[in-house]
């Protein structure tokens, strides 16, 4: 009996401790002064949707994985033999998709525009593809839960998932099969450093382990 008054006051310590850090927080927020991520408002700009008024499943770009391999620079990829960035005449990049749970116009820009900087220097006029890139966002977590913010003892972690494919805008064959996540404190460095791996794989001529 003691050692279950023992837990009990301890559960209703931590729930105690909780509410009374949540309610401070939220008056010190009315006086805090806003940090340079703040003033970035279409960085700041996201809603979290509720999947559950979703009529239908989000559809992926990438739904069979079984010919996919783990890669040192990115996760998951697949190359049709032969290909490479350097047959493709040009790359049309494709609205980015986003099917996470969260609404966020600033990710789905900053993506687009690492996708044309990495497209752009890796066409060849020479070529004989027209390649489609299309990218979706697959999950993410812009900001840590109120909670775990506060209190340590809370995991929680900002992240990205986004998957990547290269389509011959022709035949529609599907060329190339990506994909990658970042995990950091901080969600714009999660997608600089989730691109910049992109970039990276790209550069290093797409390769794959046998």
């Amino acid at each position: 009996m003691s050692r279950k008054r023992y837990f009990l006051q301890g559960s209703f310590q931590k729930i105690v401790l909780a509410a009374l850090i949540i309610s401070c927080a939220g008056g010190c927020m009315l006086f805090r002064q806003p940090k340079r991520q703040d003033n970035n408002k279409s960085f700041n700009k996201f809603k979290q949707l509720d999947r559950s008024a979703l009529d239908e499943t989000p559809q992926l770009l990438i739904a069979d994985y079984r010919d996919m391999k783990e890669n040192d620079t990115v996760a998951w990829v697949w190359v049709k033999p032969g290909f490479e960035l350097g047959i493709c005449r040009s790359f049309e990049i494709a609205p980015v998709i986003n099917t996470s749970p969260f609404a966020y116009p600033w990710a789905e820009e900053k993506i687009t525009q690492w996708l044309k900087k990495i497209f752009t220097a890796a066409s060849k006029d020479q070529g004989s593809i027209d390649a489609e890139i299309k990218c979706s966002i697959i999950d993410m977590r812009p900001r840590k839960k109120i909670v775990s913010r506060l209190l340590p003892f809370e995991e929680d972690f900002i992240y990205i998932e986004m998957q990547l494919v290269i389509i011959d805008r022709n035949s529609k064959e599907i060329l190339c099969k990506l994909i990658h996540g970042k995990r950091t404190e901080d969600f714009k460095t999660s997608v600089d450093d989730m691109m910049k791996d992109v970039a990276q794989y790209f550069k290093k001529g797409m390769p794959q382990k046998q």
